[in-house]
């Protein structure tokens, strides 16, 4: 998946088009410097949080398997999926990420 495909599926995120539930034991708000895993129908998402704030996206699983990874985005087109977010979406995703249970 590109980077493109990666930021339209989190702004189906942030338009609550899809659900965002914690799949980790610790949440957000507790992982100063990390990863943090979560789901959406199907979807395993990889957070990597930075002094308690959203750095990237680490990782992605789809529901068939298809796997895409930060190493694999920078790769093919140089972006984070994240990066691709205007500041507004950013902060949406992080808050949804403290909220999510």
């Amino acid at each position: 998946m590109k980077s493109a495909e990666v930021a339209a599926l989190l702004r189906e995120l942030l338009s609550a088009i899809r659900p965002l539930r914690l799949a980790d034991r610790r949440p957000w708000v507790q992982v100063a410097v990390g990863e943090v895993r979560f789901e959406s129908d199907g979807i395993e998402l990889v957070f990597f949080s930075d002094s308690a704030t959203l750095d990237h996206l680490v990782s992605l699983r789809m529901p068939d398997g298809t796997r895409a990874g930060f190493t694999d985005w920078l790769a093919s087109d140089g972006n984070n999926p994240i990066d691709l977010l205007d500041d507004s979406e950013r902060l949406e995703l992080e808050q949804r990420l403290l909220e999510a249970s």
